[in-house]
């Protein structure tokens, strides 16, 4: 192969591996890629490279070409006095062994031996900051004289090498970092959810001990009010994204629990959800299912009698937007007009407070029979 035939090969090496780099997120990959494509440019037996272990008194056989089993991730070399690859490495530049069985310099490691490698050149990795990674070997289980132009191209790969390793190092730290955290917001989900049923608990215990009718009512209002949120934290505990949850399980549980508290006072009441399947934002699921709360404690207080009824959720997405809508079939109460909300008390105060905080354009539209509810928002 004449030089120009092979510096052409080189250059194309240098080229496939800093694209494959380019691509990947994983170390292990890119590091078995550099082995491969190292021994190809140079037509070696054996390639791997080594990574100085914590302490710096060792160094793991991290990825390599041509290995047997059980070498690869497992062997590792220590840096002795008699070390070629520790003396690269203190030395900062390529060391070359031609022939290990005469060599008087070092001693070797016997897995080298056990693979017949005869030549062997030790090529140092640096990180930025000039921080050592390790180092390129090239093995060859022939006799090899490695040329200028073989340690020229070895010490670009390395320093083409370092910047990379550098980098998968980041990607993995704050991969590790993002894992932890995901961790602990699920953690901290699932303890604030239990929090929340203690303080529901707590609250459902005192109303049943109160005199007053009045202060029952709303002690179990507060109780709802606190069990949704309770269910919210739920909800992002079992999705396991601790800041969105998908809607439609989460209103059609909400609602659904609300009834069926409610089966024992009047008749039965049927549910109508059509609501698309689609995540939000814990900051927008959260008041959604407040109001919700609120308009289907007040629909099951207030619209139905013995004969029961239905109540009905639609919430459809489009353009970026949502529209939700809340009905039931009941007795209905009058509105002022069309953009009042029936009634003053707590609970309708809340609702409108809520589709501020949503920046939602609430309405009150005219149903026959019963009350209707919609809001129109940004997602």
């Amino acid at each position: 192969m004449s030089n120009i035939e092979q510096t052409e090969i080189r250059q194309k090496v240098l080229a496939d591996f800093s694209e494959f780099a380019l691509r990947s997120d994983s170390l292990d990959d890119v590091l078995q890629e550099a082995c491969r494509l190292v021994a190809e440019a140079l037509n070696a037996d054996l390639a791997k490279v080594l990574e100085v272990e914590e302490g710096g008194r060792s160094a793991l056989v991290k990825a390599g070409i041509g290995w047997k089993p059980g070498i690869v991730g497992k062997e590792r070399i220590l840096f002795s006095e008699r070390s070629s690859e520790g003396y690269a490495l203190d030395r900062g530049e390529p060391v070359i062994s031609r022939d290990i069985n005469d060599e008087n310099r070092f001693e070797f490691a016997d897995f080298l031996i056990d693979h017949g490698v005869v030549s062997l050149i030790n090529v140092p990795i640096y990180l930025p900051g000039r921080m050592p990674y390790g180092l390129l070997q090239v093995d060859s289980t022939e006799i090899r004289k490695f040329g200028d132009t073989d340690i020229q191209f070895l010490r670009t790969y390395a320093t083409i090498l370092g910047p990379v390793i550098d980098r998968l190092h980041k990607v993995q730290s704050l991969e590790q970092a993002a894992d932890v955290n995901r961790r602990l917001m699920q953690e901290l989900q699932h303890r604030v959810k239990n929090h929340l049923s203690i303080v529901v608990s707590l609250v459902r215990a005192r109303a049943r001990q109160t005199k007053s009718d009045e202060a029952r009512a709303e002690l179990m209002a507060v109780g709802k009010r606190i069990d949704t949120l309770r269910l919210v934290h739920e909800q992002l505990y079992r999705n396991g994204m601790p800041d969105h949850l998908p809607l439609r399980p989460f209103l059609s549980q909400l609602i659904s629990g609300l009834c069926s508290m409610h089966e024992n006072d009047d008749g039965k009441i049927a549910l109508d959800f059509s609501i698309d399947d689609i995540e939000l934002a814990a900051d927008i699921a959260v008041p959604l299912g407040l109001i919700a709360n609120e308009f289907v404690t007040n629909s099951l207080k207030y619209a139905f009698g013995p004969e029961g009824g239905t109540i009905s959720v639609s919430v459809k997405s489009t353009n970026e937007r949502l529209q939700v809508c809340m009905r039931d079939d009941g007795k209905g109460m009058q509105p002022v007009l069309q953009s009042t909300p029936p009634g003053s008390g707590t609970g309708m105060k809340l609702i409108e407070a809520l589709a501020e905080q949503l920046d939602g354009n609430l309405t009150w539209p005219m149903s026959q029979p019963g009350t209707m509810l919609c809001i129109d928002l940004r997602r």
